[in-house]
């Protein structure tokens, strides 16, 4: 099942917003941060240019937002450490509130999320 239209609207609208405001206009030729959709997930990666070959870029999951139709929550997901794209539920419980959840990608100091 995929998201609704306009929930699938105000976390790319929330997520770009918060994209835009972590990396400056003058490292966006070095990296991206990007969005992915996938049912009812959505995955923020950081990408960088590859340092052996030129024009490829690696992706780096970040953070991965599911929202509960049933209950209009939304949980948020950590990277599972030495795993390539699986991840695990971030500690806490799920919220209705995605603005709490984004924020906690920069106030986490575990560094669960950028390292």
């Amino acid at each position: 099942m995929s998201l609704p239209i306009l929930t699938r609207h105000l976390i790319q609208t929330k997520l770009t917003a918060y994209c835009a405001g972590r990396l400056p206009p003058e490292r966006r030729d070095k990296i991206r941060l990007e969005i992915e959709f996938d049912g009812e997930s959505v995955t923020l990666s950081e990408s960088r240019p590859h340092f052996r070959q030129a024009g490829v870029w690696t992706r780096l999951p970040v953070a991965r937002f599911r929202f509960n139709l049933a209950s209009g929550t939304w949980t948020l997901y950590r990277p599972k450490l030495g795993q390539s794209e699986t991840w695990q539920i971030y500690p806490g419980k799920p919220e209705r509130d995605l603005d709490k959840l984004i924020r906690l990608l920069d106030t986490d100091e575990s560094g669960a999320f950028w390292g």
